[in-house]
């Protein structure tokens, strides 16, 4: 939905539908109201997701404040990549390093009722959204387990089918260059560093210890990251089968790797 719709169906609590079948009718002086506020915070520059206070993500709902990065569409290209790669793998053990919403584990949990899954964030304020989204999405406490973590270092010895990660990966750069878009999200998840790639330094070198053999190793990258990513990949020579995956707009979004045998 357009950002129109998603604010008529948001005051109006109708789906998208209803909202075309009664075209006919008026907004109540309330209701004409509430669409007024909505409209001066977004001219503000406030993301409408946060101002409606939940998002759309692989067809579940989850609840966004500003705790939390706003899930985006391109990261459902993440998902369902992971979700390939997964397929074959008896209840396959995930870590997704930095949660966030909850966003990606929640999706892995309801496409893969066997998996079992950690989900860390530094933020515990992130994780506090990220437990309340599980159980919006009916997901058991058994399945994820969220734990306040600075990359691995509150997971003790364990490994994985696949780690996956949408990290920080805005330079601080683009940080500075896009300050009013980028300050109502939270920039713990934004900013990596002057070149936007702290983090996967970090999390590459750190990887190979934490997968089980043959486990995978799943980034969502920023825009001319896929290479530079694939090459720091490439140089800690523990890796095979990297295999990059343009988004909707044909931009080198994700890369996956395999831990070599």
């Amino acid at each position: 939905m357009n950002e129109a719709e998603l604010v008529l169906t948001h005051v109006l609590n109708c789906d998208r539908l209803s909202l075309y079948l009664n075209k006919d009718s008026s907004l109540s002086k309330d209701k004409a109201q509430a669409v007024s506020s909505i409209l001066k915070r977004r001219m503000l520059g406030e993301p409408v997701q946060y101002i409606l206070g939940h998002t759309e993500f692989m067809g579940l709902s989850f609840n966004v404040d500003k705790r939390v990065l706003i899930p985006r569409p391109e990261t459902e290209i993440l998902v369902q990549s992971a979700i390939e790669e997964l397929k074959n793998i008896k209840n396959p053990r995930v870590l997704d390093i930095g949660t966030g919403s909850g966003c990606i584990a929640v999706s892995l949990a309801k496409n893969i009722p066997n998996s079992r899954i950690t989900a860390i964030d530094i933020s515990f304020k992130a994780l506090e959204v990220a437990k309340d989204n599980a159980k919006l999405n009916q997901i058991q406490s058994v399945q994820i387990k969220f734990i306040q973590s600075d990359l691995f270092s509150g997971i003790g010895n364990q490994k994985f089918d696949l780690i996956i990660s949408n990290p920080p990966y805005v330079s601080n750069q683009e940080v500075n260059a896009k300050a009013t878009e980028l300050s109502f999200e939270p920039a713990l998840a934004l900013e990596a560093g002057f070149d936007g790639l702290d983090f996967y330094r970090r999390i590459i070198i750190q990887a190979d210890s934490r997968l089980a053999t043959g486990g995978f190793l799943a980034f969502e990258v920023g825009i001319n990251q896929a290479c530079k990513v694939r090459d720091l990949l490439k140089a800690e020579e523990k890796f095979d089968f990297i295999k990059i995956i343009k988004d909707y707009n044909y931009i080198q979004r994700v890369i996956i790797a395999k831990k070599r045998i």
